[in-house]
């Protein structure tokens, strides 16, 4: 059974910008689009907004530029030695780690950025949590969401999944991935399965 014991721990949320959600980083030709990630922002707006009012925290973390110079050894390694992987972005490279429109950071939020999948891979994050425990939102769940579950569960973090503020890419195989991870891989091996409200009314 899913306890709420930890209070108010931390909201993180991971890549909320452009390059994630926007439409001018689709790449039909791949399957690649935002549709259900974008239908998530209200929600997530919505819980952040009534989670700062409970005292809860929110840190919002973004991608440095996808770019080779930005980007760790590994992550270039492989780019380099597998074609079918690379993915670095080419056009509007500034605007690929700006926060998709529609977000609502709060001047008192905190924003974090990073150069990899995980958001722990700023030692930073690790340092602005205030307990062991942190909530997680965010995109693209089968990817840099569940790298920050993964990497933060192997730092000794304990993670509440936000079921209904994680999304990913509207193709099937994507989707199922997700909901893979909702039923099965996040709640039997890193931390507890929620409902944004279900939690919120577990702390109000």
């Amino acid at each position: 059974m899913c306890r709420v014991e930890d209070g108010l721990c931390p909201l993180v949320v991971v890549d909320p910008v452009k390059g994630c959600c926007g439409r001018d980083y689709e790449r039909p030709e791949w399957n690649i689009h935002f549709n259900k990630v974008r239908e998530t922002i209200p929600r997530l707006n919505d819980f952040a907004e009534r989670y700062r009012a409970l005292g809860g925290r929110v840190i919002w973390v973004k991608p440095a530029p996808w770019t080779e110079e930005h980007l760790p050894d590994n992550i270039n390694r492989l780019y380099r030695e597998n074609p079918q992987a690379t993915f670095y972005v080419t056009e509007k490279v500034e605007e690929y780690s700006e926060f998709q429109p529609g977000i609502e950071v709060d001047p008192g939020d905190q924003v974090i950025v990073k150069n990899n999948y995980s958001a722990f891979t700023n030692p930073r994050l690790r340092d602005a949590l205030d307990s062991d425990t942190y909530l997680v939102a965010g995109f693209y769940a089968d990817g840099r969401v569940n790298a920050t579950i993964v990497d933060g569960w192997g730092r000794g973090c304990f993670t509440f999944i936000l079921s209904d503020l994680v999304e990913s890419m509207d193709d099937p195989v994507k989707q199922g991935q997700k909901r893979f991870l909702l039923s099965h891989g996040w709640p039997l091996m890193y931390g507890h399965v929620t409902p944004s409200e279900e939690y919120l009314r577990r702390v109000e």
